[in-house]
């Protein structure tokens, strides 16, 4: 029996909507209704050329989100997609790659595509006829006010994870929204569809080739108004190792097949493509095909890095190279990716993890938007743990702090269509990032990695005995005591069932064990892997970002301000607390002096209890008046806070250990 390490994070909330670190839940949720079955037998054509099928919506209006896609009615798939517009005002094919497109047309008139497609007979990319153009002119008029949007028109692999969202487009409130199936090609319906607000969720059907389906959500606003939009959503026809296959079997995770190295030109194009994320893989790549990238360079560059980067969206990779030459931690970034295989970052990645059987870490591109028309290529499907915990009769939000407000500071209510500045995406990254590559630097720190054997995988390699993270020596020197809060976190992090005597934990009994404790968090008592990332990273977010990290402990119940029980602010910087945390930066990233660093790091700080959460954004004497008063003018509104808190008690990180067979 072999073991197998997963190690991963997430940025998502208790309740509401899923994603990573920076959203925020709608401040208009509507009303569920039943999913409607479908309506008709199919959907229609809108021109046949070359062989090739076209769908789509027929008169598409100014503003309306619309969406293109192709289709081979005798091919089981399509490969080497490639969409280009050829005439009309520029539009942005942000998923350009993929059987659908979608996109939203400013100005009237017509609009010229061309896409070259190469139909396969099987599932398997074998047997793929020669590469085929085509093209396709459609008219967009400017007749009609749009009232709501769609979001957005794409392509998913069958049995994966689908979400749709309904914006108003015009300035009204949405009350209520009706999904409707409109069937597909070859008469093939959904599966059970589920509706959380205006979202609408699923999982993808299996299919034998691929197939595109159609859905129109009919929207009632609050004035008694109506409005109906379409939306398209193509199912790739999926070769899946159910047997031996690492993600169905162990991540019951259906990965998308739209996948592809950021840089063409690679040298590891091939492998990054082939042995970190597909749902055929059923082994460890050696380190002679995918070493990590500190055993080809101990001072890798952007570019060195940027060609181990997978994605399944352009932009995804983009983001990831301007962060990583743009940002203040750029540098500490280049050192810890050493300690990797490969990076993949996808729209359907949640939560983020680390992953020690090929080496790489999975990003959740939710991290990395800047534009609205980004942001709607993620998948929103709420994190599966989102329950966890509710039994339990206190909370122990978790924010990042700076100048008296939430880091990253913006609020970006997703209808609301903002683009995000590169402040706001570094401060969403950063904590993730430093997270993520503590764990793998603790599964293969600096110091291993001459030693490495280039004939072994990264799960051959974890598994010697001689291998042990390094996160086991510090439970063994440096545990944490509190059997009690271990046991807890099993409920609030690992979905345990509460037992009576947990469900009468109040939130003063968790005080008097939480606070003589060791750790930095209620997350570091779920395992010893989280334990030793989250000592890294809340070091690292101060030294290098001033990012104060705050902990707090909070009854759930009859407390509608969330009034304070015990908080702190820093607490990673104990006296009691800073031999683990010089334990954990001395071995992750040993080029700086950290014992000289801490002793420069402010005291921590205590919160005013019987206070509110919000309200100890400000600590004392460095707070400025005119910025706290505007800090907490946000939080006049009962539902505002009920969002905060929803993010501030988003599950943080999750580690799970489970056998490879």
């Amino acid at each position: 029996m072999k073991r197998l390490f997963i190690a991963t994070s997430a940025a998502v909330f208790i309740a509401g909507c899923g994603g990573g670190g920076g959203n925020s839940p709608d401040t208009n949720p509507v009303n569920p209704s039943t999913p409607t079955s479908p309506t008709s037998n199919n959907i229609t054509v809108i021109e046949q050329s070359n062989g090739f099928d076209f769908y789509g919506d027929e008169a598409p209006v100014v503003g309306q989100n619309s969406g293109l896609g192709i289709h081979h009615p005798t091919a089981a798939k399509l490969v080497d997609i490639k969409w280009q517009q050829t005439s009309g005002p520029s539009l942005d094919l942000i998923a350009d790659h993929t059987n659908v497109i979608g996109f939203t047309p400013s100005t009237s008139g017509t609009y010229g595509f061309s896409v070259a497609a190469r139909p396969c007979s099987t599932e398997r990319n074998t047997s793929c006829g020669s590469l085929t153009t085509t093209n396709i002119s459609i008219n967009v008029s400017n007749t009609e006010e749009v009232q709501a949007a769609v979001r957005m028109d794409h392509t998913a692999v069958e049995r994966g994870r689908v979400s749709f969202r309904v914006d108003p487009v015009a300035n009204k409130t949405i009350q209520s929204v009706e999904w409707v199936q409109a069937n597909g090609v070859n008469d093939v319906v959904a599966a059970e569809l589920e509706e959380q607000e205006n979202r609408l969720f699923f999982d993808a059907p299996e299919v034998t080739q691929d197939t595109i389906l159609k859905f129109t959500a009919n929207v009632t606003f609050t004035d008694n108004t109506t409005y109906s939009d379409d939306v398209y959503l193509s199912v790739r026809n999926s070769e899946i190792d159910e047997e031996d296959g690492y993600f169905p079997r162990y991540s019951e995770n259906i990965v998308s097949e739209n996948m592809f190295a950021f840089n063409s030109d690679s040298n590891y194009k091939s492998a990054i493509e082939r042995c970190v994320y597909t749902n055929q893989i059923n082994r460890s790549c050696d380190f002679s095909e995918l070493p990590l990238i500190g055993m080809d360079t101990m001072d890798p560059t952007v570019e060195d890095i940027m060609d181990r980067v997978l994605v399944s969206h352009q932009w995804m990779g983009e983001r990831f190279k301007d962060y990583l030459t743009n940002s203040v931690v750029g540098p500490d970034m280049l050192r810890l990716l050493r300690g990797v295989t490969a990076i993949v970052i996808s729209y359907e990645v949640r939560p983020s993890f680390y992953w020690a059987v090929t080496g790489a870490i999975y990003l959740d591109a939710d991290n990395f938007w800047v534009t609205p028309l980004e942001r709607d290529t993620l998948n929103e499907i709420p994190d599966y743990r989102s329950g966890f915990g509710s039994d339990l009769q206190f909370i122990m939000p978790w924010r990042y702090v700076k100048d008296d407000d939430y880091y990253p500071a913006g609020r970006f209510p997703v209808a609301d269509r903002l683009t995000r500045t590169f402040a706001d995406v570094e401060a969403d990254i950063s904590w993730l990032m430093y997270h993520e590559l503590g764990h793998a630097n603790d599964f293969f720190p600096p110091a291993s990695w001459a030693q490495l054997s280039l004939n072994r995988s990264p799960l051959e390699t974890i598994n010697l005995s001689s291998m042990a993270p390094d996160s086991d020596d510090l439970d063994s020197t440096f545990p944490l005591r509190s059997d009690e809060m271990h046991a807890l976190a099993k409920v609030n992090f690992g979905g345990d069932d509460a037992t009576l005597a947990q469900k009468n934990v109040t939130p003063d009994d968790v005080v008097n064990l939480f606070t003589p404790d060791v750790s930095t968090g209620f997350y570091n008592y779920y395992t010893t892997r989280e334990d030793y990332a989250t000592l890294f990273e809340k070091f690292m977010m101060k030294y290098r970002l001033d990012a104060d990290s705050d902990i707090a402990i909070v009854a759930r119940n009859d407390n509608p301000d969330y009034l304070v029980s015990w908080g702190q602010r820093n607490r990673f910087n104990e006296p009691a607390l800073q031999q683990r945390v010089l334990f954990t930066v001395n071995r992750v990233l040993p080029e700086i002096d950290a014992r000289s660093i801490q002793m420069t790091l402010p005291a921590p700080q205590l919160m005013r209890e019987d206070v509110s959460w919000f309200d100890n954004l400000s600590l004392g004497t460095a707070a400025k008046p005119q910025k706290q008063h505007n800090a907490l003018s946000v939080w006049q509104d009962d539902a505002l806070k009920m969002q905060q808190i929803q993010r501030d008690i988003r599950i943080p990180y999750l580690h799970k250990d489970s056998n490879l067979q």
